[in-house]
């Protein structure tokens, strides 16, 4: 009874705010019987990860899955290291096609990077003036464009005239698609273009796309175009104060108040909800940079977080912290779960009280299997201290294990499996890659050493920072 009167209320909260069921229904050749995983950005200033669902794909190539979206809402469907984007509009339903692919082609698989295909896919419902297929469209007359115009436009060969007359195109197809996000998605292609005709200056740029009333946080486009355009802008570009001045203000006064009073005298940033996301924008890339204190930008974070000028920053602020404090030394990190290669599950939780050294490889990786050979060594004289893991992305998980056999490591060994979100949380990207966790769980190090670049005298070295108690073998 509880559970239906929850259900009817959390029913009537999407039909009152405007929220729509949309169904995908998939259908994916060679990808029978494994897992899709649909997910999509919390935002486009952190690009955390949010996963929407998973579904085992039947026999037949097919599942489906079922969302809320009130806005047109890009996802992305994955399947291993295949990822599809997928623009969502609600009151639509989708049947989709994808390319069929072979799973055992071995070319799919990461040999010294984790990289992701994307097959090509058709939309067989709905028909008529599709939002994946107008997308498509717009950005092959701008390639085409691009490509026929190139010296011109980096010359400056008549490129008003050029870029008005392609205006004049782009609206005649525009207005017979006759779909707004399409015009907003592909405005922002136009306005850098507009840019490198020098017919834009900073200011209209700003009043035409970035002012707080214009800005659609949910537009990955104009995102794209933000971001780029306030790239570094504290640090590199702003006007009106010394440098002296913002490193006081950031590491001493630590307050988000007295830095957008600060970026208040830049003449590009009067608006204060503007100048409020260009500060989120900009703590992303103040974070790693040692002149600033981090947990002062944390604590700035912190305020924006309780800001009354955006509800839509707030969520950005709270996402933008998750994201810098998950790859800090002493941030809390996502458990993730494992079967090795004798058949036995474990979480990364489990090894609380020893430090854990993980590794991520692959059989095609050849410096992988050198530092494995390191590994081993690095195994025998610490693995009192020390939880080795490693992670094989490998495709054929019985070769992996008879190549670990024949070798024979001792420690724990997996293959990542359909675990693709340890990936994204542990920011996987080249392999090897070696991450060391503290004996509380916690992140000591995200680019941990590897073995062969000297890991053992790193550890020795932050042991004895540490005064911890150190039992090691005579050779160390």
């Amino acid at each position: 009874m509880y559970r239906k009167l929850v259900l009817s209320i959390v029913f009537t909260f999407f039909i009152i705010s405007g929220f729509s069921q949309t169904e995908v229904k998939v259908h994916f050749l060679g990808a029978e019987g494994k897992t899709a995983h649909i997910w999509a950005y919390t935002d486009y200033v952190s690009y955390l990860r949010k996963e929407l669902s998973t579904h085992k794909i039947d026999s037949k190539g097919s599942f489906s899955f079922k969302l809320y979206i009130h806005n047109p809402k890009p996802i992305f469907i994955q399947v291993g290291f295949i990822r599809v984007q997928l623009f969502l509009e609600p009151k639509r339903d989708y049947s989709i096609r994808i390319e069929p692919v072979d799973f055992s082609d071995e070319s799919i698989y990461p040999s010294d990077q984790i990289v992701y295909l994307a097959p090509k896919y058709k939309i067989l419902k709905p028909v008529e003036h599709e939002l994946n297929d107008g997308i498509a469209q717009s950005e092959a007359l701008f390639s085409a464009f691009i490509d026929s115009n190139y010296l011109s436009l980096i010359r400056g060969y008549n490129t008003k005239l050029l870029v008005d007359s392609f205006a004049r195109k782009m609206d005649v197809f525009l207005n017979n698609f006759g779909n707004d996000y399409l015009k907003d998605y592909t405005s922002m292609q136009m306005a850098q273009l507009r840019l490198l005709s020098h017919e834009y200056t900073n200011q209209t740029i700003i009043d035409k796309y970035f002012s707080g009333k214009n800005l659609n946080l949910n537009d990955p486009s104009l995102m794209r175009f933000f971001n780029s355009y306030w790239s570094h802008y504290i640090t590199n570009k702003a006007k009106g104060f010394s440098s002296r001045t913002l490193d006081s203000t950031i590491n001493i006064a630590k307050s988000y108040m007295e830095l957008s009073a600060l970026l208040a005298r830049d003449p590009l940033l009067k608006d204060s909800t503007l100048r409020e996301l260009v500060i989120l924008r900009n703590i992303i890339q103040m974070y790693p940079n040692r002149r600033f204190s981090k947990s002062a930008l944390i604590d700035i974070l912190y305020d924006i977080s309780r800001s009354n000028l955006r509800p839509e920053h707030r969520m950005i602020a709270v996402n933008v912290r998750k994201r810098l404090q998950r790859f800090s030394v002493g941030g809390e990190l996502p458990n993730a779960k494992f079967t090795d290669i004798q058949g036995h599950d474990f979480q990364l939780k489990d090894f609380k009280g020893k430090y854990v050294y993980i590794n991520v490889w692959d059989l095609d990786c050849p410096s992988c299997l050198a530092e494995m050979n390191y590994t081993k060594e690095l195994f025998e004289d610490f693995d009192d201290i020390i939880q080795f893991v490693s992670i094989s992305v490998d495709r054929d998980t019985a070769e992996m294990a008879a190549y670990v056999k024949d070798k024979d490591y001792q420690w724990t060994i997996a293959p990542l499996g359909e675990n693709f979100q340890f990936l994204n949380d542990y920011n996987i990207g080249v392999l090897p890659r070696y991450i060391l966790i503290n004996k509380e769980g916690k992140l000591e190090m995200l680019d941990a050493p590897t073995p062969s670049n000297h890991f053992a005298e790193r550890f020795l070295k932050m042991l004895n920072d540490k005064k911890g108690n150190l039992k090691v073998k005579d050779n160390y």
